[in-house]
């Protein structure tokens, strides 16, 4: 009887607190990079998320490439432009191509 109980009661909660049921919508890939990214530029999110796929630091990375950590911080905000040499070298560095970061 209990088990009973608790199901009507989650019906009824589901079915009287539409604030809690969210309908699914179909997203664009466009839609969805848009919603992660914000305002920063793609590049920026990519390289962020390339850097946590190899578990780099931003030190870690900045050393790698010879810059300093701060201006690595720069780009993944998209504040700093990833230059055609910095990418190429992000590029090797991560078995990507280069564009990505332009």
């Amino acid at each position: 009887m209990r088990a009973h109980t608790k199901m009507l009661h989650t019906k009824n909660y589901l079915k009287h607190s539409s604030k809690y049921v969210e309908e699914e919508q179909a997203l664009s890939a466009d839609d969805i990079i848009k919603k992660i990214c914000g305002k920063r530029p793609e590049w920026a999110v990519a390289l962020r998320g390339y850097r946590y796929r190899e578990n780099l630091t931003q030190a870690d990375l900045g050393n790698l490439l010879g810059i300093d950590q701060s201006n690595i911080s720069k780009m993944e905000r998209g504040t700093r432009a990833i230059g055609k040499a910095i990418a190429k070298k992000l590029a090797k560095l991560f078995k990507i191509d280069y564009h990505v970061f332009l």
